[in-house]
């Protein structure tokens, strides 16, 4: 991991949860334990779960609080089938340990990939907001992936349109300082 963490790119490590077949895979103490030499080295865990994935990837968390976490695609919730709960309170949930940021990706492909709307979309984006605030929820793209179910514009419209409201401050977050902030990056 050392070497891995001395070249300039590499800003953290990303393991798909989603894919595991073995629901305790993230509560293995060995995948603990090297999850906890992250900070040693400067490097975040991005997570890339499904909702049902979510109870204990909450208990992975809570046992690592020196590891910073990036939710990737605010957990994958069945927006296609119409299910919020239990995701709701498990996104809640994660929020409140200060050491999680929320990446708001991957969304329409959660959908129907020929059917979705904004008016869909809206409650889990605008939840993710709610729960982790302007000061831990960045922006992310998702593409290619994305492309299975919107053009990139198209998913920057539906950001746009559902933070309308919001300040100018407020979408600098959104959209730059956090990933700046979460990922160390220099804001050249």
């Amino acid at each position: 991991m050392a070497q891995l963490a001395r070249l300039p790119v590499v800003r953290g490590i990303r393991r798909l949860i989603q894919n595991q077949p073995d629901p305790d895979f993230v509560l293995k103490p060995d995948f603990i334990e090297a999850l906890k030499l992250l900070p040693k080295y400067n490097l975040s865990f991005d997570i890339c779960i499904f909702h049902h994935q979510f109870a204990n990837t909450l208990a992975m968390v809570r046992r690592c609080p020196e590891v910073t976490f990036i939710l990737d695609h605010i957990a994958k919730p069945g927006i296609k089938a119409g299910l919020i709960d239990p995701w709701r309170q498990y996104l809640h949930d994660l929020s409140e340990l200060p050491n999680v940021v929320c990446k708001l990706s991957g969304v329409t492909t959660e959908a129907d990939h020929k059917a979705w709307t904004r008016e869909q979309l809206r409650p889990y984006i605008e939840h993710a907001i709610d729960c982790f605030g302007f000061g831990r929820i960045m922006y992310g793209g998702d593409w290619p992936v994305s492309e299975l179910a919107a053009r990139y514009t198209q998913w920057i419209e539906v950001l746009d349109w559902v933070t309308s409201n919001c300040t100018p401050g407020e979408k600098r977050k959104l959209f730059r300082d956090n990933a700046i902030a979460a990922y160390r990056l220099s804001a050249a």
